[in-house]
Parts: C-alpha cells; sequence; structure tokens
C-alpha cells in the first residue's frame, strides 16, 4: 500500500505534536523563518551556478519555461526537473516563483495536500538531495522544511476520518466510477482505513450468517474484503492490536478481517522463520480469549474458533492433537506470556524516533500499533522496546485474567504483566511510582482470593529473576503500603526483599530498603548490614549531578573539568582505576564517569567490568576518552578497545578533541559556519535523549536529595530500635549543607550516641548570624542528645562552654551564650 510504504514516522509525529504546518500554514512558518529570502536570492548560492549550461540542461530548461507554468503544482515540478538536469539557477527561479504562487493560494494546507498526492517520495527525495549538494544551507532549510510540509499534509489528508467515512459509503454505490474512486480512496489510508471496512464487513454480514443479500451488498463486501486483504501484514498487526482493545462490539468484524488476511497469506513470519517470535503475538494467541469467554457474545466466539481451526489447519498454530478447550487455551497462553516476560521477550529495535532536537539523533525504537480511545482506531507508535513487550504482554494477561486462569504460575505472570505496565509508559518510573494510589498498586497485585504480602513477595521474586525492574519496585512498594501486618520471621517476604538490595537498579533497590526496614527492624536478620549499607548510600546525596573524572594527568584532568562543567554536571577527579571505583561505591549523584584509556593500574576494560559487577543498583554511563596520540598512532590500542567494548553497553569510546565540547569553525564556500559540541550527542548515545533534557535532570536531582531526606529518617528510627549508626555521621553531617535533608539530618545527629554528632550539633548552635529558628532547632537537638547520651563533647568544647559561664564578654551573643549554658546547668530542685 502507498500510504503504509512510506514513511510511518510522520504519523506518529502527527499524532504525538500535532500538525503545525496546519495550524500556521507552510507560508507563514517560511516566512518567520527568513527562508523565503534565501529562495527569492539565487545570488546567494554557490559559483557553479555561474557556469554555462550544456546544450541538453537548455533543452530541459527551454521547454520548461514554454508555455509559462503558473500554478504551484506547475512551478514544483518544473523547478524537479531543472533539478534532475543539474541546473541549479533555473531551479531556483523556479522555486521563487513557487514562491509567489503558492502565497496567492486561498487554501494552503489543501495545496500541499494536493501536491503530496501528485509527486512521489522518491522524486522529492532526490530533489532534496541535489539542492543540499549545491544550494547554500539557508534554501536547503527552506526546501526540506516544504517537502516535510507537503508528506505531511498529503499524509493528513489520506487518513482523514471524514473522508474514509464517506469513502466507505460511496463504496455502496451503484455508479462504477463512484465506487473505484472510493476504493482508492480506502486503499490510500492504508490501516486507519480499518474501523470503515470493519462496519463495512459487519453490515452486510459474513459468509458463516448472512442468509441473502442484495447485489449492492455483495458488491460491496468483495470489494472490502479485497481492500483488507491487500493490507497485508500491517493489517495484521493493527488488528491484532485492535482485539487488545475494549471495543468488544466490532470484535466479529475484526476477526472476520483476519480471516481475509490469513486467506490471502499475509501473516508474520512465524516461530521456525522468525527469530523474535517470542517477542511478537501471533493470531492464535489473541483469539483465545474471544473464542472461550461467554460476555463477548456467540458471534465474537464462534468468529475466534472458526479461525483458530483454519489456523490448525494450515499449520500456523499448534495444539499437539488435544481438544481445542479452555484448560488448553490457559495452558498456551500462559507459555506465552512467561516467554513475553524474559529477556527474549523484549522486541528488536525496527525504527526510530523522531526528535524534535535538531542536533540530537533520532534513538531506536519499536513500531507497535495501539489501539487510541480519542480516534477510535489502532494507530502507529514508536515505543521503547521495554514498553512495547509491555503493551503485549499486557494484553495476554489482561486475556487470562478474563478465561480466569487461576494456575499459580499463571496468576503471578499476569500481576508481574501488570504491576510493569503501572510505571513503564511514564518518563520519570520514580515520581510515578510516588505518586501511585495504594489501591492502584494493590489491585494490580490483586490474585484470585485478593492482595496478599506473600503473593507479592513472589512476584517480587519473579521480577528480580527476570530482569524487570518495574514491577520489582512497584510489588517492594506495595508490600509496605498496604496496611496488611507482615510476620517479622516470614522468609518469604524477606528474603526477596533482601535480594531486591542487590538489584540493578537504584529504584528497586530503595523501595526494598524502605520495605525492609519497616517488615524487619529488628536485629539480627540476614541482609541487615547491606540494608545499612544502601541506607547510607541513598542519604549521601547532595542534589547534584557529578561526573567523575579518572585520569593520571593533571592538566588534562582540569581541561575535562572546565569542559564538563559548562553542561551542568559538578566535576570530581580521581587518578587511577581503584579509586574510581571506591568513589562510585559512595556517591548516588554520580551521573557520568569519564573514563583514560591509559590508567596506572587497571585498564580501562577492567574498570568497566569491575563496575558493572557492583551492586550500585545502576549501570553508570562511561566515556572512555582516547588520547590524541592513542587516536592518531596507537590503533592496536584503540581495536583492543573497540573490541573489549563492543559487549558492554554503558560504554562508549570517544576522544576529547576541542571540538567534543565547544563550537567550532568550518570554512564554506559562503564563508564560515559554526558546528555545534558534539558532546550533547555523545550524552544522549550513551544515556538516552533525557540526558540533555533540563527539566528532566532537574527532576532527577529533586528525587535523589527526597530519597536522602527518607533515608536519614530511616536511618533514626533505626537508632531508636537498637542499631549502631554511628557509621551515618558522614552522610547526616553533610545533609545539614541542603535544606531538604536539614531536619533529618539534625535528628539523626541527636539520635547518634558519638562525640563527633554532639560536637556538630554544638557548631552548628554556636554559629553567628544563624536564623533563628534553625538555632532553636539545633539548640534543642543538642539537649535532646545529651539527654540520650549525657555529654560526650570533647574537652576542646567543654572550655568553650565554660568561658561562656564564667565570663561575661559574650554580648553580641550573649542571647546564644544562655542558651548553650542552660543545656549543661544541672536542674533546679
Amino acid at each position: 500500500m502507498a500510504a503504509e510504504a512510506g514513511d510511518c514516522r510522520e504519523v506518529s509525529s502527527l499524532a504525538v505534536e500535532g500538525w503545525h504546518v496546519a495550524r500556521q500554514g507552510w507560508l507563514t512558518r517560511w516566512l518567520s523563518m527568513g527562508i523565503v529570502v534565501a529562495l527569492a536570492t539565487p545570488a546567494l548560492a554557490d559559483s557553479t551556478q555561474d557556469k554555462k549550461l550544456d546544450p541538453l540542461q537548455w533543452a530541459v530548461v527551454d521547454s520548461l519555461r514554454y508555455p509559462e507554468r503558473t500554478t504551484p503544482q506547475e512551478l514544483l515540478e518544473a523547478a524537479i526537473r531543472a533539478a534532475s538536469v543539474e541546473a541549479l539557477e533555473p531551479t531556483l527561479e523556479f522555486l521563487e516563483k513557487f514562491d509567489d504562487a503558492f502565497a496567492a493560494e486561498p487554501n494552503k494546507e489543501e495545496t500541499l495536500a494536493a501536491l503530496g498526492g501528485y509527486f512521489q517520495t522518491p522524486e522529492l527525495s532526490r530533489f532534496q538531495r541535489f539542492l543540499k549538494r549545491t544550494a547554500p544551507a539557508e534554501q536547503v532549510d527552506a526546501v526540506t522544511f516544504l517537502m516535510n510540509g507537503i508528506q505531511a499534509a498529503a499524509q493528513k489528508k489520506r487518513i482523514d476520518a471524514d473522508r474514509l467515512n464517506k469513502a466507505a459509503v460511496d463504496l455502496q454505490s451503484n455508479d462504477i466510477f463512484t465506487r473505484q474512486k472510493a476504493a482508492n480512496t480506502l486503499m490510500e489510508g492504508g490501516t486507519y482505513a480499518l474501523p470503515m471496512l470493519i462496519d463495512l464487513l459487519m453490515e452486510t454480514g459474513s459468509d458463516h450468517n448472512r442468509l441473502s443479500e442484495s447485489k449492492s451488498e455483495f458488491r460491496s463486501r468483495k470489494l472490502t474484503e479485497e481492500i483488507i486483504g491487500q493490507l497485508g501484514e500491517r493489517g495484521v498487526r493493527a488488528l491484532v492490536a485492535w482485539l487488545g482493545s475494549d471495543d468488544f462490539k466490532r470484535f466479529p468484524g475484526i476477526i472476520d478481517a483476519l480471516n481475509i488476511l490469513v486467506d490471502s497469506r499475509c501473516l508474520p513470519a512465524g516461530r521456525t522463520t522468525n527469530p523474535n517470535a517470542s517477542a511478537e503475538l501471533d493470531v492464535a494467541s489473541v483469539l483465545f480469549a474471544p473464542a472461550f469467554i461467554p460476555e463477548l457474545g456467540d458471534s465474537t466466539r464462534s468468529a475466534a474458533m472458526r479461525l483458530l481451526v483454519k489456523l490448525e489447519q494450515q499449520g500456523l498454530t499448534d495444539f499437539s492433537g488435544e481438544p481445542f478447550t479452555k484448560d488448553l487455551a490457559c495452558r498456551m497462553l500462559t507459555t506465552k506470556l512467561d516467554e513475553l516476560l524474559t529477556p527474549h521477550g523484549i522486541p528488536s529495535t525496527d525504527s526510530l524516533t523522531e526528535e524534535t532536537t535538531s542536533n540530537i539523533s533520532p534513538q531506536p525504537a519499536v513500531e507497535q500499533y495501539l489501539w487510541v480511545t480519542d480516534t477510535n482506531r489502532p494507530e502507529i507508535r514508536y515505543l521503547p522496546p521495554n514498553a512495547c513487550r509491555s503493551l503485549r504482554a499486557g494484553h495476554i494477561a489482561r486475556d487470562l485474567s478474563g478465561l480466569g486462569c487461576a494456575h499459580p504460575n499463571t496468576v503471578r505472570l499476569v500481576l508481574l504483566a501488570q504491576s510493569e505496565a503501572l510505571l513503564v509508559f511514564e518518563k520519570s518510573p520514580s515520581s510515578a511510582l510516588n505518586t501511585l494510589p495504594v489501591e492502584v498498586m494493590t489491585g494490580a497485585l490483586r490474585g484470585p482470593e485478593g492482595f496478599s504480602t506473600e503473593l507479592t513477595a513472589e512476584v517480587l521474586n519473579d521480577a528480580l529473576d527476570r530482569s524487570i525492574p518495574l514491577a520489582a519496585a512497584v510489588a517492594a512498594r506495595a508490600i509496605r503500603k498496604s496496611g496488611k501486618n507482615t510476620s517479622l520471621t516470614n522468609s518469604t517476604i524477606q528474603s526477596p526483599l533482601v535480594r531486591a538490595l542487590a538489584a540493578p537498579s537504584t529504584l528497586v533497590q530503595f523501595e526494598a530498603s524502605q520495605t525492609l526496614a519497616v517488615t524487619s527492624p529488628q536485629l539480627p536478620f540476614s541482609g541487615s548490614s547491606r540494608l545499612l549499607n544502601r541506607l547510607l548510600y541513598f542519604a549521601n546525596s547532595s542534589g547534584i549531578d557529578e561526573a567523575l573524572i579518572v585520569h593520571p594527568n593533571h592538566d588534562t584532568t582540569e581541561f575535562l573539568k572546565s569542559s564538563i562543567s559548562q553542561y551542568g554536571f559538578v566535576p570530581s577527579s580521581v587518578s587511577n582505576g581503584r579509586l574510581c571505583i571506591r568513589k562510585v561505591r559512595q556517591s548516588p549523584d554520580l551521573r557520568l564517569i569519564i573514563l583514560s584509556a591509559r590508567l596506572p593500574d587497571l585498564s580501562a576494560s577492567e574498570v568497566v567490568e569491575l563496575l558493572q559487577q557492583e551492586s550500585l543498583g545502576r549501570q553508570l554511563p562511561i566515556l572512555v576518552m582516547l588520547d590524541p596520540l592513542d587516536d592518531n598512532k596507537a590503533c592496536r590500542q584503540r581495536t583492543r578497545l573497540v573490541l573489549r567494548l563492543h559487549d558492554l553497553g554503558n560504554a562508549m569510546l570517544t576522544d576529547r578533541l576541542d571540538s567534543q565540547f565547544f563550537p567550532t569553525l568550518k570554512s564554506t564556500t559562503n564563508g564560515e559556519e559554526v558546528i555545534p559540541p558534539r558532546f550533547p550527542e555523545t550524552l544522549t548515545r550513551i544515556t538516552g535523549p533525557q540526558a540533555i533534557d533540563a527539566g528532566w535532570r532537574q527532576e532527577q536531582r529533586k528525587n535523589r536529595l527526597q530519597r536522602a531526606s527518607i533515608a536519614l529518617t530511616i536511618l533514626e528510627q533505626l537508632g531508636y530500635d537498637g542499631w549502631d549508626i554511628r557509621e551515618a555521621f558522614p552522610v547526616a553531617h553533610n545533609g545539614l549543607t541542603h535544606s531538604e535533608t536539614f531536619n533529618p539530618a539534625m535528628q539523626l545527629l541527636a539520635n547518634m550516641p558519638s562525640p563527633a554528632a554532639q560536637r556538630s550539633l554544638f557548631d552548628l548552635a554556636w554559629a553567628p548570624d544563624l536564623d533563628k529558628r534553625i538555632r532553636k532547632k539545633a539548640v534543642d537537638s543538642l539537649g535532646t542528645s545529651l539527654e540520650q547520651h549525657g555529654i560526650l563533647l570533647p574537652n576542646s568544647t567543654l572550655r568553650i562552654i565554660n568561658d561562656m559561664y564564667n565570663e561575661d564578654n559574650h554580648r553580641d551573643d550573649s542571647s546564644i551564650s544562655r542558651d548553650l549554658v542552660a543545656l549543661f546547668q544541672p536542674p533546679k530542685k
């Protein structure tokens, strides 16, 4: 299909962002960019236009000038034909005239759509390539914007619901020309015409339920079947996604359409020929529930059963000779869901997203149909692989729930899929989890007998086994927030939570730490030291984006520090690999590691591998920096690094040239062009597009400080429960420097039986120019510490207090002296 063979990314872009050309008009946007002037000034083109045209070029150009062309379509066609013989000046001349003609058009959107329907994508692409090679950048940008507008307008017209609905009505006309035009319109609409085609199928009945029909109905049904049969594999994927919606009344028509596509041999590659079959939803898998759920109606059930029988007869599914029963459907769907919820169930990327920022490369994605409630039809979206897997697993999980499959393994898989789906489409899963209502979490983890912490712990265990961190985080939080009484000695709950402390996900580790502290506060228990270690780690956040530079040369380190700081990172540095590993263990604020390719103790690849083995909760992005000499002369060193880092997804080899961090100038025929620095692109490739999103980074910093505050509060409570929390003094002292962590840090210091903690509170209370409310909190916390632990202050501090008591020369600080001295005076009898 022409509509489907084109670039479907346009459809995704239109669906997500809206069609800005339709709102502004192409000419208005063009004028706002100052591009009309560029097109209207051929003299700005490079010197190649001054060369004389050869006889063939003159012949083509003359044929285009006479007779005179006046409409936008004629003038754009002339520009394209002039470009085909590489006549630049005439091409720009026709574009100038096109600009004037287009400005005079009353309906610019309709004009763009007509141009998109007239010109083929390949000839527009060749036209753009010619201008990109010969014309100035401003003109290229203008024409690229025009081409995008043409294709977007044409696509919008092809998939317009009103136009397709009218075509569906005209398909039943008695006039052959009207029917042919309607059929062409519906074929152009591709899978976006499926709702209209399904309605036609259901109106005219099927071969199995119609008693009689008129000649007109028979004719329109055959035309509908022919159009559906040409949708091919895309049609199958759209209909399969549609069966995952709640549009139950159309299920009989959807299954009839799938029947047509099965007869036309348009199914996707099967298990024997498709290595990614375990990640795909095959037709049989989505028909089991419609075939057995009574609430869907007899017509749906009979249509699904007939198609399942046909699939088995054609060898497209295998029931192993068993009678087709509900029990068999449950077992086959459980097997399918089990396959999906493994690393093999994550589909391979087959497309690229479209980024709104011009200097950022598109990201790998999976083209997936999903049901869009607003438009009431299945539409293409480009999803991350994990989100795509979750969508497909959710479809199967819903069908298993509808069938009432109650095997324990089936129930755990369903709950696993449902809990992951709560967060997988969120931009910031951590923030979304913090605001997720308890009833939503417990509802997603509710088994046949209701919510159970033991069953939720089993789901947590499965999520850890299958590397599904979002489901694990939801399960750990649900155990804590459900309000269910959990036995402190219940290993069924405690063991998975202790395992989660070493999960490769910061979110999972933090949720498990909180839940363990609530459910297992009494010492000793297996994993208690690991719990304390994780709480200290989270409490050590300062709310910054830290970048660690690992390089043995001081001058190079300083250069990298100054370079990286302009991108919002706070740089720190170490000189060797062992210090790097120690630093990573301590700082939750580390967002990036810049690693020298040559280190004095460990090799770069050894450092990367050791960091991957650390239970840090995340894999930090690592940029392995080649020195200029490595890049130019030591090809063996570079080759070895490339081979060793190839399978390490969190590490990337790059350089430290000036162009990496700073803008550079490039000489062109039109002067000097400013080339932006490469570091944003490098950062995006290693960490994803969110790395240069200031809003997203700010939200992550806020989340880390919030975690630090919670961790400090938990440590204080553990101190009350008898834990030795003196090890937490450095993180508590650091917490006094941030408003978000100030109160819990001060309370933790007050509860800590440590001379250093008391001295820290005393120094804060005695500090000059301190806000009165903060000073009062410090004095009260010091008083709490003295009451609980006695006087632990060193002699130097006690002498200061003695001077305050005996001397009256601190008039400026008299109130401070009285408050502090009062804490050390014996109570009056």
